[in-house]
């Protein structure tokens, strides 16, 4: 994709989001839908800048995390202090899924969000995307690991729906 195309496409994302969130009652499903496509489309555009220039995401320093002190060597990160010296690890990485039975990943979803007190979040799923989302803003999948010697720094994520998977795509297409 082009950066005008993904531009117009992040600009239209961002109108209705803008149209649908000036509304006096949002349905979840509906917040949760447009919320989604402006995150989509943001990515699409941070994905079209890079393709075109070398240029990372303009949006990757948007939300930093908000206890760290601009100036100062020390942040609070899960629980105790961390040094401005400490060593800082970030996992970026893809993992892609087919939804081969919507109304079982469907069930699992609300029954997690039951079981993590946020089964109102999971009234009406209308996408795996969607569900998806619901469950990884309410569940860490990492936090095992802040038990074991690391401290949260922070989280970014994104799901899209995509026309392929990783492992139906070629790498030499992956790669350009």
């Amino acid at each position: 994709m082009n950066i005008p195309a993904a531009l117009n496409e992040l600009v239209a994302a961002l109108t209705e989001h803008a149209k649908v969130m000036s509304g006096q009652e949002v349905a979840p499903e509906r917040a949760v839908d447009v919320v989604e496509r402006v995150r989509v489309a943001a990515a699409r555009y941070s994905d079209a800048t890079f393709e075109s220039s070398g240029w990372g995401s303009p949006f990757s320093d948007l939300f930093e995390d908000e206890e760290q002190v601009e100036g100062t060597d020390e942040n609070e990160s899960g629980g105790g202090s961390v040094s401005g010296d400490a060593e800082r690890i970030s996992i970026t990485g893809r993992w892609d899924f087919v939804v081969t039975d919507q109304e079982e990943w469907f069930a699992h979803v609300t029954q997690a969000l039951h079981d993590l007190g946020a089964g109102d979040c999971a009234v009406e799923l209308s996408s795996a995307a969607q569900a998806m989302h619901e469950l990884l803003t309410h569940d860490d999948p990492f936090r095992g690991y802040t038990r074991h010697g690391l401290a949260d720094g922070g989280q970014d994520w994104m799901i899209e729906q995509v026309p392929k998977t990783l492992s139906e795509t070629p790498d030499e297409e992956y790669r350009d």
